[in-house]
């Protein structure tokens, strides 16, 4: 039941923003309420219902960075921080179109004392390469123009070749799910100099051992709801009623929540749902374009023979850029993942699972033919997944915060201009700055 005289908030979207918003709201002795159009938490880190091909798998393959320092935060908040492996340094694998593997492994110790001794030790890539490749790890501390996308810091650092092969094309796709002449090059680099210029485990890749719907949304529910948090999920927001420039309800499918002159509305909704919702209010919000993460699951009947690194970058690879598989699930299940899916665009499901086989026979040509072809398959698709950081998007996306000329009205999300792209920090990390905006914001 709520405290009479409590400050009433309420959090709309229920992924890594929402969540922490409501959490931190309520720490912060709020009346919160967390309202969610879907039948659970997590956002696009969910898992999918299962089905009789493949079970068990997210909505793509998920990872974090071991930088992520407000997304660890969350974690421990809900007691899930450990179901993770944790490396404590970083590790890359690759598989070439010829089917040779590499690896770039760092030794324990500062990140950027490391990255010189693994670049020269990397096979695959030549030595005048790797000098050129170790050349542009120094450019990344360097300016760049705003308008530069990373294809032209690619092509004005002399990156062209393996360089790029090994390092730039596979980091701008994972970092930021799109090719690197659709994304801006200064927000490449600050995320960049943000995971590798500190302590090795910082940059390391942690990979998940447990479904994200068990690491995330469920364990959400259960300390949202140990807070005093009325969460409501498969309660959409309609729509957002203003009068003289504030919030006075919020329409949902069946119901209106009349909102007072000291309650608080925090939006953790992607760009394009609030601009819906308020057109022209949130600053060129409609300019973000959307990218697309497209997964294959695959299931084989026996062993097809695919190395069993974790997470491996398809050199050169298209339309799918990396193999991933959960530790521990054995060499049986795996999957195929595209950064931005451009190349899938307008492709039945059909089509985009056999380009998916034949990729994979392409860069392991010596796995299991018949395996690869009879292992059952499983597509997923998130049409929206990320904006596309363009040059030109930091005019586009708000600070955390207050919405200017709507009262009482914050925002956050992984959208927001927080310095860093899509990601699960940006999310987390953009709610923690709204919450504060909440707290000095003039009542």
């Amino acid at each position: 039941m709520a405290t009479v005289g409590k400050q009433r908030a309420f959090v709309l979207g229920g992924g890594v923003a929402g969540i922490v918003a409501a959490l931190s709201l309520a720490d912060r002795g709020f009346q919160v309420e967390l309202i969610e159009g879907r039948s659970r938490l997590g956002g696009r880190a969910f898992t999918l219902p299962d089905r009789d091909t493949v079970t068990g798998c997210d909505n793509g393959p998920h990872v974090m960075l071991g930088a992520y320092a407000a997304m660890r935060r969350l974690l421990r908040r809900l007691g899930t921080e450990a179901d993770f492996v944790r490396p404590r340094a970083l590790r890359l694998a690759y598989a070439d179109v010829d089917g040779a593997m590499a690896s770039l492994s760092l030794a324990r110790g500062p990140a950027p004392l490391m990255f010189g001794p693994a670049l020269l030790a990397l096979r695959g890539i030549g030595l005048v390469d790797r000098l050129r490749a170790l050349g542009g790890l120094v450019a990344v501390l360097l300016p760049c123009p705003v308008s530069w996308t990373v294809e032209d810091w690619i092509q004005s650092r002399r990156q062209r070749g393996r360089p790029r092969d090994f390092l730039w094309d596979p980091m701008c796709r994972a970092i930021m799910n799109a090719e690197p002449d659709r994304v801006g090059a200064r927000c490449f680099l600050h995320t960049l100099r943000r995971a590798f210029l500190g302590s090795g485990d910082a940059a390391a890749i942690w990979l998940p051992v447990r479904p994200w719907s068990e690491i995330l949304g469920e364990p959400a529910a259960r300390a949202l709801a140990a807070s005093g948090v009325r969460v409501r999920c498969g309660e959409a927001v309609k729509g957002l009623e203003l009068e003289r420039g504030a919030l006075t309800a919020l329409q949902l499918a069946d119901a209106r929540i009349e909102l007072d002159a000291r309650d608080v509305v925090i939006s953790a909704l992607p760009w394009h749902a609030l601009d819906r919702l308020l057109p022209d209010r949130v600053p060129e919000a409609d300019r973000l374009g959307a990218s697309p993460i497209v997964s294959v699951y695959f299931e084989a009947d026996r062993e097809p023979g695919l190395p069993l690194e974790p997470l491996i970058s398809l050199v050169r690879g298209t339309p799918f850029h990396f193999l991933a598989r959960r530790p521990g699930e054995g060499g049986r299940r795996y999957a195929v993942l595209s950064g931005g899916g451009a190349d899938l665009v307008g492709l039945p499901a059909a089509g985009m699972i056999e380009a998916a086989r034949a990729q994979l026979l392409r860069h392991f040509p010596r796995a299991d033919r018949e395996a690869l072809l009879e292992a059952r398959a499983r597509l997923t698709k998130e049409a929206a997944a990320t904006f596309v950081h363009a040059p030109s998007s930091d005019g586009s996306r708000p600070e955390p915060g207050a919405v200017p000329g709507v009262g009482r009205l914050f925002v956050c999300g992984d959208w927001t201009s927080t310095g860093l792209p899509s990601t699960l920090e940006g999310a987390a990390e953009s709610a923690e700055r709204a919450v504060r905006a909440v707290q000095t914001h003039p009542r």
